[in-house]
């Protein structure tokens, strides 16, 4: 990269954007999925974190088989199998079938799983064109997290269209500039943590760690104070996570940008 290509970067909209989220208990997002089969319609439900997938005709969908984590209950994902026991590994089961397809949000692979997932009523999805989130259970999962990156706000907030659609990712890097939180818990520790997510190697690597603010009180990372904090590479994500030990209630918040190099 040259010193001119850095300074257009700056002041060109297709080449340097910005981007803020605020997300609060039980809004963000584990998974988005899509059904992408050749049946009418398509139904995904999820109690105590595990999900059930139907498809079949509308108003009569059965369970699909194509689905199964542990041998014994087909078109479920059951948190509790020894295959099914991280984010990582229920991703890998969904995008394993022909029909559906998944992709990780504000979570990070090595997530455990179990109780992971917001309770989320039968939800009918029309095939290939809706997609549904799963939302994360706050008081299961203890934290609170901000995909950095543009399948963190754009895809996933409809505002660049489909969310399995890559969109020239692989062209920008991200560049975390300031986040800000308050987590209300009575007992343990908090921390701040921001991860890199690579989503072609499927690895994720923590670059930034520091304790919260006390309960109650607002806290802020101001990255921009050392030119933020940037991806290890083009293509990659970052994920702002506030984390609990024993309990996590509140909300965070980040700002970043979207240079094209």
């Amino acid at each position: 990269m040259d010193y001119k290509t850095a300074q257009l970067s700056e002041i060109h909209p297709n080449l340097s954007r910005n981007y803020a989220r605020y997300i609060q208990d039980d809004i963000d997002i584990g998974l988005v999925v899509r059904y992408v089969g050749a049946q009418d319609s398509a139904t995904v439900t999820v109690a105590s974190g595990d999900i059930t997938f139907q498809h079949g005709a509308l108003a009569a969908e059965a369970v699909d088989s194509t689905i199964d984590s542990g041998g014994n209950d087909a078109g479920v994902i059951d948190v509790s199998d020894s295959n099914a026991n991280t984010m990582g590994e229920v991703v890998d089961l969904i995008n394993a079938s022909a029909n559906w397809e998944a992709k990780m949000v504000d979570c990070l692979r090595a997530d455990a799983s179990a109780g992971y997932l917001l309770n989320m009523a039968e939800f009918t999805l029309t095939p290939t064109t809706e997609t549904v989130n799963l939302l994360k259970d706050t008081s299961a999962a203890l934290n609170l997290s901000i995909s950095l990156g543009k399948t963190g706000i754009e895809s996933f907030l409809d505002t660049e269209g489909d969310p399995f659609n890559s969109n020239g990712d692989t062209l920008y890097y991200a560049n975390g500039i300031y986040g800000t939180y308050v987590n209300t818990f009575g007992s343990g520790t908090c921390l701040i943590q921001v991860w890199d997510i690579d989503p072609v190697a499927l690895t994720e690597v923590k670059i930034f760690q520091e304790p919260s603010a006390a309960t109650t009180v607002q806290g802020y990372s101001y990255f921009y104070l050392h030119d933020g904090i940037d991806t290890l590479a083009k293509g990659h994500t970052l994920l702002y996570r506030m984390i609990g030990s024993a309990a996590c209630t509140g909300w965070v918040s980040a700002a970043w940008n979207l240079k094209r190099f």
